[in-house]
């Protein structure tokens, strides 16, 4: 008798793996079918133990084997098995959470080919181009390609672009039923082209010839679990496993894997960038949202009936609010800085966090008085400028504040083509904005915001969002009060590496990605237990030292500590990440980790 682990795939499944009896050994990666409240679900084993092993665990566990039927039904192919296990000790992960993210129920239920052609051998390519000449490059793949050709695409509205350019193409994505998605499945054994989301970026496929990951620098490529997972890693992985031939797109690409990450963009057929310097007359006039030159320009567009885009860093009226009599910027009681939002057509106060809304009639916190006084560009404050200084024009807002499911974002995507538009909105517009037919004009508003913001990836965040608005607009402009800075100096000759250089050289000083791997442990405990679980993780990690980032509080007594650790050794990461999970799986639930995770918060 054995007892078997099991993490099973269905809604309503607890978060962990399942114990349950079973007569004889069963191989991990097995799939089986197991009794769940009353109802017959799929899962794949991941551990299978002796019941005379497991004898002593068993008598002091706080529950109970499960009984019932349990049938095997298929089995992970190996290559799979091994890239997921990768994956799982690269992110520090048990095994079950990468399962649950990578393999979806109906790859279960359709079931995986008995045999797995392998491809040509691996190799990495990289496409640092514009979006057009990455289109070129692709159909040149795909025409050559001796098998199927995987294409993983970040978002629903970009798959919709490539299903229409390459049309012949099968389509699996979550927002298909699950009747239409086992008909696409059913489908992949002859296709010549495969268009999918990260989610389903593991689909079976018999005869995979090349996997091409369009747009990787897109955060939709890593799951939004407490803990994510860079999906990029696995479909490496599983090349690797599979022997298939990879070509990684984007303009640019990112740091890490820039074959020369120090060296200046090349293929430059995008639009130009312009530079505007706004430090002039700053003490001579109130502070303006959007400065009169970029307001000229957004005038002149308009009258000649172009389309404007223009993007903040953060939704809301002002990012920061300051007390102007004492100088402090407004805080809540647990410490979290307030903006400046509109809900329900009244203005508030709102924390970082969203836990907290205080009336905008608020005093200060630390002096009492009532001047106070919101700085920062948010997506209402420039809507609030647009509406003022050109009432007629067709405006749309595009925030997590208005648009909150795709079909509200697909709905307003349809106002886009009207002549004279302008478009306000964050950074989850980008996607949006369709290559093929580029607005006149696009602007980024509060560049110094983004730069302002808490992540070391902050500049290159900048470079990418600026560069791919020049694959989606004529004009792109760009605001700062930092023109100084070796990012502008680029964005404004994309032949200039300045930026590139000064990066490169600074993550190589402080040993970032692609120099070294950064692992935070976040703690989330009550203010009586907060050191205990510090000293427990610091003992588990002896002898590596981390470095402890001031508290914040989840609520009045719950605090949130970061420990961050460095690990310099990038080549020999696979077998130092082995050992480091053995010790990471005994920490409490409440206890999180991240590997590289581009705020250190």
């Amino acid at each position: 008798m054995f007892v078997i682990d099991v993490i099973p795939f269905a809604r309503f499944a607890p978060a962990g793996a399942l114990s349950y009896r079973f007569k004889e050994y069963v191989r991990p990666g097995t799939i089986v079918s197991v009794p769940l409240r009353k109802k017959t679900v799929p899962g794949i084993v991941v551990a299978c133990t002796s019941v005379r092993d497991a004898k002593e665990s068993i008598k002091t566990a706080p529950f109970v084997l499960r009984s019932g039927a349990v049938t095997t039904t298929g089995a992970l192919p190996k290559s799979y098995r091994i890239a997921l296990t990768k994956t799982a000790t690269h992110h520090l992960l048990p095994m079950g959470v990468i399962l649950r993210e990578m393999i979806p129920e109906a790859f279960l239920t359709h079931g995986f080919p008995k045999k797995l052609f392998a491809g040509a051998g691996h190799s990495l390519s990289f496409c640092e181009k514009t979006y057009t000449s990455r289109i070129e490059e692709y159909k040149k793949i795909i025409s050559s390609a001796k098998g199927t050709v995987l294409i993983v695409v970040p978002t629903a509205v970009e798959i919709d672009r490539f299903a229409d350019t390459f049309p012949s193409a099968i389509v699996v994505t979550g927002a298909l039923t699950q009747k239409k998605r086992l008909a696409s499945l059913k489908k992949i054994k002859d296709a010549d082209i495969i268009i999918t989301t990260p989610k389903y970026s593991f689909i079976p496929i018999p005869h995979l010839a090349h996997i091409i990951i369009e747009r990787e620098s897109a955060n939709s490529y890593l799951t939004v679990a407490r803990s994510p997972i860079d999906t990029r890693i696995a479909i490496n992985a599983l090349a690797h496993e599979r022997s298939i031939q990879t070509t990684i797109g984007d303009y640019p690409l990112r740091m890490e894997i820039r074959p020369k990450p120090n060296s200046a963009l090349k293929n430059i057929s995008a639009s130009p960038i312009k530079i505007f310097d706004v430090r002039k007359k700053i003490t001579q006039a109130p502070f303006k949202a959007l400065p009169a030159q970029i307001l000229s320009t957004i005038k002149s567009t308009y009258e000649q009936h172009g389309r404007s885009a223009i993007l903040a860093v953060r939704r809301g009226y002002a990012s920061t609010v300051i007390c102007r009599d004492c100088g402090t910027s407004v805080r809540t009681t647990d410490g979290r800085p307030l903006s400046l939002i509109t809900v329900a057509g009244k203005r508030v106060f709102r924390s970082s966090n969203g836990d907290t809304v205080i009336d905008a009639k608020a005093l200060c916190d630390k002096c009492g008085s009532w001047n106070l006084i919101p700085i920062g560009v948010g997506v209402e404050r420039i809507a609030e400028t647009i509406r003022n200084n050109f009432p007629n024009a067709p405006l749309v807002l595009f925030d997590t504040n208005t648009i909150r499911t795709p079909r509200d974002a697909r709905g307003a995507s349809t106002r886009f083509d009207i002549p004279g538009t302008i478009i306000v909105g964050t950074e989850a517009l980008i996607p949006w904005l369709n290559p093929s037919d580029p607005i006149s004009l696009a602007v980024v508003a509060s560049a110094d915001s983004l730069l302002a913001l808490p992540f070391w990836r902050a500049r290159e965040r900048l470079a990418r969002l600026s560069f791919s608005l020049t694959e989606r607009a004529e004009k792109v402009a760009v605001v700062t009060r930092r023109p100084d800075d070796a990012i502008f100096t680029t964005l404004g000759n994309p032949l200039d590496n300045a930026f590139f250089e000064e990066e490169d050289s600074m993550r190589k000083q402080l040993n970032y990605p692609p120099y070294g791997h950064i692992v935070t442990i976040r703690i989330e405990s009550s203010i009586t237990k907060i050191e205990k679980d510090t000293a427990l993780v610091q003992s588990i990690l002896k002898p590596k030292t981390g470095i402890e980032i001031p508290d914040k509080f989840a609520t009045q007594n719950k605090v949130v500590r970061t420990i961050v650790y460095k690990y310099i050794d990038i080549q020999n990461w696979s077998n130092e990440a082995q050992e480091l999970s053995q010790k990471i799986y005994r920490l409490p639930p409440n206890i999180t980790v991240r590997v590289d995770p581009e705020s250190l918060w």
